[in-house]
């Protein structure tokens, strides 16, 4: 089976949860509010890992590269919730995590074809 993001049609879920991550890391930056400079680091390191995913989405992935994404997001996730501690931000990621369960399962889906 020939698996590509695009043919997976998770395209636009990983987009718009980098530019959540990214507007929700602004915010921060604007507010001025402390987080935690390391795990801001690595969510940076991670979307720019899935970002070269999305340079050219209608690429075959191997398992590996679908690992590789299904971590990656994964990652993003957990330091979005380790970030600060601010809990009301905790459930406002809930959009974030709706779209990585989604996302994770289509991915599930093919690593167990």
């Amino acid at each position: 089976m020939e698996d590509s993001l695009q043919h997976l049609e998770i395209t636009e879920n990983i987009k718009f949860m980098i530019k959540y991550c990214d507007t929700f890391l602004d915010y921060c930056h604007e507010e001025n509010l402390s987080i935690d400079g390391n795990i801001a680091g690595e969510i940076v390191d991670s979307i720019t890992e899935i970002e070269d995913f999305l340079e050219n989405p209608d690429e075959i992935l191997n398992q590996e590269d679908l690992k590789t994404i299904y971590d990656e997001l994964s990652n993003i996730y957990d330091g979005l919730l380790n970030l600060n501690d601010i809990k009301l931000f905790n459930n406002i990621h809930i959009v974030y995590s709706i779209l990585l369960r989604q996302t994770k399962e289509i991915l599930e889906k093919i690593d167990s074809d």
